[in-house]
């Protein structure tokens, strides 16, 4: 049977960070858009740079079997796979941090520090207990829609292993974003040891506070709208006309803290034309993401100037839901690539992985020739 993770030392069951390792910022931004015939496009960045993840993209068989270390030597729950799923996972190690299954279910996991605070293992309870690492992998495995997942998830206990933080390198406070082939969308957190599930309308999440909070937040920015003034005001005889396009969203926020972020991808998403098609909403998807996008340097964690880690953009991905196509590119090479879960085999008795990027560069196609024509 397969084990997720492998118990390798104290369990800690209740946890916001790790003392031993440094706080990690992540600034990872999801959102869901729909086409003029409802069709769900799930966007999603990848923000993190304590350390390359090196990332792989995974297909993970339905029917293999798995079991949730709970750390310390102790086992969880198991479960077979009730579908198979492609995923990207993290360290070459079954970190599920971005997927979709084979029936369009997709789902980001998303940095949540500050406000994850688990569930403690229970004695005798162990069989309907998983570390929260493990969920999103669950999740994949085991659910169609979200409905099932708001009926399932209360009768299970969600714990936070040590061992998983040492093992990743980092802390893992976690929340998550599911959006299923109908484009109902919920957002999970554990927050002070209790499940809240969000039914996410609005289709946007970022890193903390919570959910409830984000959506409080936008109170404060109820004046923003795509279309500036009709006409130049005047005072005096002087012209007070704005400069240029654009002046209706004076006051978005510009800087790429989780609560900025969430707004700016509101303001995105809210005002977007609705795609006519799923190659549209691809399109207009990945021009979304691209506002997102965080270079190396501009996000800077540490104990001072001299001594700090990066936060920047690994990757990025799409998923055009109805019709199982999982879409990606990475900080290495923009292009846009592809597979389709359709065309996928899922059957089988291990994962099979391959590198998201095939050479870490930009495939740049040389267009000289063509003036020559």
């Amino acid at each position: 049977m397969k084990k997720i993770f492998i118990g390798l030392g104290v369990v800690v069951v209740i946890a916001i960070a790790v003392s031993a390792i440094p706080t990690i910022a992540e600034a990872c931004t999801s959102f869901v858009i729909k086409t003029a015939d409802g069709s769900p496009i799930y966007g999603r960045t990848m923000e993190w740079g304590a350390f390359d993840l090196q990332a792989d993209l995974v297909l993970v068989p339905r029917g293999l079997p798995f079991t949730s270390g709970l750390g310390g030597g102790k086992e969880g729950m198991t479960w077979k796979n009730k579908y198979g799923y492609v995923a990207i996972n993290a360290l070459k190690k079954p970190f599920v941090t971005d997927g979709m299954n084979e029936t369009g279910l997709t789902i980001g996991v998303l940095y949540f520090p500050g406000f994850a605070e688990y569930q403690s293992i229970k004695a005798g309870e162990e069989s309907s207990t998983l570390n929260n690492v493990d969920l999103s992998a669950y999740i994949l495995g085991q659910f169609e829609t979200v409905r099932e997942i708001k009926e399932a998830l209360p009768h299970l206990r969600v714990v936070y292993s040590e061992d998983i933080a040492q093992a990743f390198g980092a802390p893992a406070p976690l929340h998550l974003i599911v959006t299923d082939n109908t484009g109902a969308s919920i957002v999970i957190e554990y927050v002070k040891g209790e499940l809240k599930i969000h039914d996410n309308r609005i289709g946007v999440m970022t890193n903390a506070p919570e959910y409830d909070w984000h959506i409080l937040n936008l109170r404060n920015y109820p004046q923003l709208k795509p279309s500036g003034p009709p006409t130049a005001r005047e005072i005096d005889g002087v012209s007070l006309a704005p400069f240029g396009a654009g002046s209706g969203m004076l006051g978005l926020p510009g800087d790429v803290t989780p609560p900025s972020r969430f707004v700016r991808a509101v303001a995105f998403t809210q005002t977007l034309i609705t795609p006519k098609d799923v190659e549209a909403g691809v399109n207009e998807a990945s021009r979304i993401l691209n506002n997102f996008d965080i270079p190396r340097g501009l996000v800077r964690e540490g104990e001072s100037p001299e001594n700090f880690h990066l936060n920047y953009t690994q990757w990025s991905t799409i998923g055009d839901i109805r019709n199982r196509r999982y879409y990606w590119w990475t900080e290495f090479n923009r292009r846009m690539r592809m597979v389709d879960l359709k065309a996928l085999n899922f059957e089988g008795e291990k994962v099979r992985a391959t590198p998201l990027d095939e050479t870490r560069r930009e495939d740049i196609k040389d267009r000289t020739p063509d003036l020559f024509k």
